[in-house]
This record gives C-alpha cells, structure tokens and sequence, in this order.
C-alpha cells in the first residue's frame, strides 16, 4: 500500500474540493460527477506514488478533468455521430444551420462548431457559406471565383477534418494552458513603425514563431497545438509573414524565418567567459587606458562628473570589445557584412529568446543594446542628438521605461535628455517631466544641491566624437583584437547550433549564443579589480551615452 504523510493527506483533500467546485463549474452535466472526479485525482496519486514531481497541481487537475470529461463525451455521443451527406453533397442540405430560439443545442452540436473554428480558411470558408448560411455549391463557386469541383473538394476536406476532431476532441499541448514568452533582439535597426519588435505583440507571436521553427507546420497544426480556432491565428500569422519573422511554402505550410533559441541557451559556458575575463581584466584596460587617458584631460571629458566619467569609459569598452567579439567568431568572413533590407524601411536579423512559462530572466548577464536611437529637427541628414542606451547588470535602462506611468518612445525620451544640454533640441512630451523622480531612481539624471535638475549619464559633441574619440577606438579595436582573438576563437567554437536553412542568413546563426556573456564579464572583471580611475557603483552606473550637435555649430 501506499503511503502519504498527514500534510500530502491534507493536500489530497484540497484537490478534491478544487475538482468538485472545478466540475459543478463547467462539467456538471456529467452523468457521473463522482467518478469523473475520483478518476482525475487518482492521475493525479499515480503519477505522485512513481516519484513524479507535479509543479503545478491544480493545473494538471484540471487538465486530467477536462480530458476525462472529453472522454465521457465522445463515449456519450458515440452512437449519435453528426450525420454527413456522402457521396455528391445535397445543393440545399444545411447541417449546422443556425437557430438561436433551439433549446436543443447539443454538447456536439457545439464541438462540431468549434472544429469548424480550427479550419484553416479555405475549408472554412466554404464550410460557413454552405453549412451555416446555406449557399449552394453554385453561390458558393460564383463569389469566390474558384470551380465547382473546387468547393466539393474543399467542403469534403473540411468534413473529414471536422470528423477526426470530433473523434480526438482534447489535442491541446502544455503551451495552451502554459504559454511560452519570448524576447526579439536584432542585429542592425528597426523598420519605421519598429518592426519587428511591433510585431511582437503577445504570446501568441512568440509560440507561433517557436512551433513553426524546426520545420514548416500548418496553419490547423498550429491552431491546434495552442487551443486557438484558426480564424483567429491566420491574421496574426499573416501578419508575421508581412512582416518577415515568417515565410510561407508553395503548399501553405509556414514556417519561422529569424533565429529562435532558449533562455538558457543564451549566455555560452559562462564560466570560461568569466576566467577569461579574470585573465585578460588589465590587459585589457591598459590597452584601453593607453589611449584613451589623452582624451580624459579634453574640457568635455574633465567636466564631466566621476560617474559620468565611468560611464564613458565603460560604454567605449563595451563597445569596442562588442566589436572585436564579433570579428572572432569562427564564420565572420562568411557572415554578411550587414543585415539584410526588409519591406518596413528596416534592415535587421531577428533572434527569437524563448522562456519557459512563468521562468524568470535572472541571468546576471542578461541586457540588451546599445539601441540606437537619432533624432534631427530638420530631417536634413545632420542629426541633433544621438543616444546609445544599454541594458546591463551595470544599471536599468530601457527595459525600466516601459514601466514607467506613461509610455514614451524612445525618440521622446532621446529628446529629453538633450533638452538639459547645451543644443537646440526640446523635449516633444510635457509628461516626461513628471517622471523625473523615475529617472533620478535610475541614476539617469540628478538634483544638484541647490535642486538644478542635471543629466548625470556622459554627453560628448559631435564634433568631439568624430575628430577624437572615434579616431582612438579604431586603435583600440585593432590592438585588443590581436590580444584576445584567439582564446575567443577558441570559445566560439565550443557551440554549434543546428539552425534549420529556412532560417534568414541560417549560417549567421551556427554559433549564436556562444559567448552571450563574455563583454559584460569582461566590463565586470576590470570593476572588481578596481583599475578604473573613477568609481563605479554596478546597478546605479547605466551604459547610456549621448552624443549632440552644439549650438553654435
């Protein structure tokens, strides 16, 4: 016999009373309430006695429940099966037609509906016109423009799908109850209406995208895999394919076009990042020092705050060791020299981050950027202000504007930050001013003593960037490329991603995620070390920099 400690006990009992009040809800038409409750918990002790973890129990209940219940269901109706017409379809029979004053709804009647909702368009397009509204065959042929025979195929088709649903009524996966989520980052910029990060308008794109990855699927698979009628996930895939995350077969079958990887896929063996980081830590900074000291005595640079200042230098750092992570890669000669152009205006590579349900990003290297983003008044091609932001350990950025009280675009926020510096751009959004209390917490801006709003992350003129700084990072780039490629050879190579070739520039894409957290390890190992002339509190230290067009000039 089994045995369960008072507490588990316990537990049972609390299941027992969810089952019940989870039955009474929707199943309480079942003959045999009783049974139908003690068969789901007894799924439920089964799988406990094996030594099977159950994360969530009341979700799995509920899913055993309702699988049970279906079961009943097709055992109820069994012998009174939706009575199709076979052979040459009847010209007036309308089976499904629509009578809102019946009292004699069945529980199939229902199903059948909801199959017809899992059709994919051109079946259920028929299937509507014909079976709800009654056209013949001939209306049917007239106002679509396609052949008679062409809609008796099509209306046999959606029949024996209807059928085969009926018969496996519970086809959902975990994703139906449990959905994924997922993040897009991209190489290269955004279209004008920021695609494809608007694309991504919910979990439903992002488990669209996840089921169609490893090989193409239809449009009813995915339907069905998610427990969603396929009416309404034709749009969303449509739109998806506009917008190029998604390609569609000569046979209709769809299939995902950026890169798609798991959470925990993201980041490489951290820990050979991270002694690599130790390793190389003052080498590394007395390349960057080397150079970079000069510019430190400029008025710009030394009127800066110390904070600011470490900003600056941390952002070059990032930067240039971005660069130089890139040119290491094993394939980079093969790699396109820049991402391809897309109908939106934009040019971009996507990847796709996919998280479990409910799993929490809470990787130390996780972030995101720099995101570029420009702003000119005069739409002239001389840009006003221009500001890198990134996302890092070192401090929140634009993952934190999101949740701020009002929603600003970037642009706006851009505009912001250069209307407390020395140029002509002002600020397009009044509300931004009343959450300024969230930028000091965010150790973007700050009060001076005598309560003067200042922005406190780094701001050079253009003029500075391109005669000084920029000529420096060039030398810079080339010395720490020679110091450190090998080794990141080395780790580069220690993954290889089996990228599906429907995948854009699939080839790009064999050694993504390899060394995900090797800069900010790198950033961070120089920090610990305390080599920095000025310092640098992680968390309250945000990588954003803004470069701008002075008044005068």
């Amino acid at each position: 016999m089994i045995g369960f400690d008072k507490d588990f006990e316990k537990q049972c009992g609390e299941h027992l009373d969810y089952l019940y009040r989870l039955v009474e809800k929707h199943y309480n038409d079942c003959a045999d309430i009783d049974s139908l409750v003690q068969d789901t918990l007894a799924v439920f002790l089964v799988k406990i006695s094996k030594g099977e973890n159950v994360e969530y129990p009341k979700g799995f209940l509920s899913a055993v429940l309702k699988n049970k219940y279906n079961a009943w269901l097709r055992e109820k109706y069994r012998a009174e099966a939706v009575e199709y017409v076979e052979g040459v379809i009847s010209e007036t029979y309308n089976e499904f037609e629509e009578n809102e004053g019946s009292e004699d709804k069945t529980e199939e009647y229902e199903a059948v509906r909801r199959e017809i909702g899992r059709l994919i368009r051109i079946y259920r397009e028929v299937t509507v016109r014909h079976y709800i509204h009654g056209q013949t065959v001939e209306q049917i042929s007239k106002e679509l423009g396609i052949p008679r025979g062409t809609v008796l195929s099509r209306l046999s088709t959606a029949r024996d799908q209807i059928k085969k649903g009926l018969e496996n009524m519970e086809k959902y996966s975990q994703i139906s109850y449990e959905p994924k989520t997922a993040s897009i980052g991209i190489w290269g910029y955004g279209g004008l209406n920021g695609e494809p990060f608007s694309l991504m308008r919910s979990d439903i794109e992002a488990n669209i995208l996840n089921l169609a990855y490893e090989n193409p699927v239809s449009v009813r698979g995915i339907a069905d895999t998610m427990g969603m009628p396929s009416a309404y996930i034709e749009p969303i895939i449509d739109v998806l394919i506009q917008g190029e995350l998604m390609g569609r077969t000569s046979g209709g079958l769809v299939y995902t076009r950026c890169f798609v990887q798991r959470y925990e896929d993201a980041f490489g063996d951290i820990p050979a990042q991270e002694k690599l980081a130790d390793r190389y830590a003052s080498r590394v900074w007395e390349i960057v020092w080397k150079h970079l000291e000069p510019l430190t005595q400029r008025d710009d640079f030394a009127e800066m705050s110390d904070k600011q200042k470490a900003t600056m230098l941390l952002f070059v750092m990032n930067q240039m060791l971005h660069d130089v992570l890139r040119k290491s890669r094993p394939d980079s000669e093969r790699a396109p020299k820049q991402p391809p152009y897309r109908p939106d205006a934009g040019r971009w590579l996507a990847t796709l981050t996919v998280y479990e349900h409910n799993q929490k990003r809470d990787n130390p290297y996780d972030g995101s950027g720099p995101v570029c983003v420009k702003y000119s008044a005069n739409n002239d091609g001389k840009y006003d202000c221009q500001m890198f932001d990134c996302q890092s350990l070192f401090g929140e950025a634009h993952w934190a504007y999101n949740l701020f009280k009002y929603r600003c675009s970037l642009q706006s926020i851009l505009r912001f930050y250069a209307s407390f510096l020395p140029c002509d751009v002002k600020t397009d959004n009044q509300l931004l001013y009343e959450l300024i209390p969230e930028f000091e917490k965010l150790c973007i801006l700050k009060r001076s003593a005598d309560g003067e709003i200042k922005l406190d992350i780094p701001a050079l003129p253009f003029t500075e960037v391109t005669k000084h700084w920029n000529p420096v990072c060039e030398a810079i780039k080339k010395e720490l490329f020679e110091l450190l490629s090998d080794d990141l050879r080395k780790l580069w190579a220690k993954t290889k991603n089996r990228v599906p070739k429907h995948v854009d520039e699939a080839e790009y894409f064999v050694h993504a995620g390899a060394m995900g957290a090797y800069v900010k390890a790198q950033l961070l190992a120089i920090v610990n070390k305390e080599l920095l002339p000025y310092p640098v509190v992680v968390g309250k230290t945000p990588l954003i920099y803004i470069a701008y067009r002075k008044k005068d000039e």
